[in-house]
């Protein structure tokens, strides 16, 4: 691993890292463990606030198409939004005991918002390829 390449990084870029991998954990975590615990539901909230901030930081973050015609949002920023909405429409089915759609949206959430979104910053270029896979392809 090649941390160094972190020292580039924004401040914005850092706390989305930091938030993205503690969500993905707990997501998981969430996704595998037994449903409507209180546990689930303390974890389910630190895991919703840690979506909002990564949502939030991302308009922080233009480094994919910083001249674009968008004054530097593209396309994931996007996500950002699907996955606010997406959040609100979680906690309101969970609120009001449709645990089907309370279920899925905050799996589709984790897919698309963290999973999907995820794999694109593996991508060459990206940060997270300097970090992780750029120095394996350089032995």
């Amino acid at each position: 691993m090649n941390f160094a390449a972190l020292t580039f990084a924004s401040t914005a870029v850092i706390i989305h890292l930091i938030f993205a991998l503690t969500a993905f954990v707990i997501g998981g975590f969430q996704l595998v463990t037994k449903k409507g615990t209180r546990t689930h539901r303390i974890l389910g909230y630190i895991w919703i606030a840690a979506m909002v901030v990564i949502c939030l930081t991302s308009f922080g973050i233009k480094e994919v198409m910083p001249n674009g015609m968008f004054g530097g949002y593209s396309p994931i920023h996007l996500l950002s939004l699907f996955v606010l909405v997406q959040l609100a429409r979680g906690i309101y089915f969970a609120k009001n005991k449709n645990i089907k759609m309370h279920r899925r949206c905050m799996l589709y959430t984790y897919i698309g918002g963290l999973v999907i979104a995820g794999i694109f910053t593996f991508m060459p270029g990206r940060l997270l390829f300097k970090v992780v896979l750029e120095p394996w392809l350089q032995n």
